[in-house]
């Protein structure tokens, strides 16, 4: 039996969906400075209420696992096709008074930006948690990768994650991502302790819980949790 691509239980592209439209994503990443935590939150529960207001997908979610911990905010406008990205969604007076603030306050830094590309045909709904694992396929191994993406992800939603799979696009390096989101911490552990019970995992994960991430088709770079911010 082939191995499956194997994700760690520490806990968001150029691939084209087969889907008519394929879903994109603009990736922010942010790191919080020293003693600003209460102002960025603040900020990004702004940006939140706007993005509802003018209709732009937006989620906003703070690391609770991964380099620099819960200092680091992801923010993601997500674009139901490359040309709704290309319509300018910022290009209105309440995004430009607010990226007018966002840009004045010293709260915040960014660490990177990047644009994705969704490879499966939906997102998640209503994630609690998000864990991120960042794959690299090995030269040549890119359908490898993607086939063996597509065979965990069948195992996972079976125990109740729902996953989502992208690629990183302008700004990233080729790099996979295999996100597993769960409606609350509660349901994360209940997913993994039925994964962990299952025949056909097991086969594959015979020192389960301990997971083994190596397969022949790509390498984990790394892994984050998530967890999205909800407005009052």
């Amino acid at each position: 039996m082939k191995k499956l691509l194997i994700l760690s239980s520490c806990l968001l592209s150029l691939v084209i969906s087969n889907s008519a439209l394929s879903i994109e994503a603009d990736v922010w990443r942010y790191k919080v400075k020293p003693g600003h935590l209460e102002e960025a939150v603040k900020l990004f529960e702004e940006a939140l209420d706007i993005a509802e207001e003018v209709g732009i997908n937006t989620t906003i979610a703070q690391q609770s696992q991964g380099k620099d911990g819960e200092f680091i905010f992801h923010w993601a406008d997500f674009y139901e096709s490359a040309e709704a990205r290309a319509n300018s969604p910022y290009d209105n007076d309440k995004h430009t008074k607010y990226l007018n603030k966002f840009y004045e306050s010293d709260a915040l830094s960014t660490v990177r930006n990047y644009t994705m590309s969704l490879i499966d045909d939906e997102l998640c709904s209503n994630p609690g948690v998000v864990s991120v694992y960042v794959w690299k396929p090995n030269p040549g191994m890119m359908s490898e990768t993607l086939e063996l993406f597509r065979s965990s992800k069948a195992i996972f939603e079976k125990h109740g994650f729902e996953i989502d799979m992208w690629q990183e696009g302008i700004g990233g390096m080729d790099n996979l991502q295999f996100v597993m989101c769960s409606v609350s911490p509660e349901e994360q552990v209940k997913s993994i302790r039925s994964l962990n019970s299952d025949e056909d995992w097991l086969a594959q994960q015979p020192n389960a819980p301990i997971w083994d991430s190596y397969n022949e088709a790509s390498k984990l770079i790394y892994s984050f949790e998530l967890t999205p911010i909800i407005p009052d």
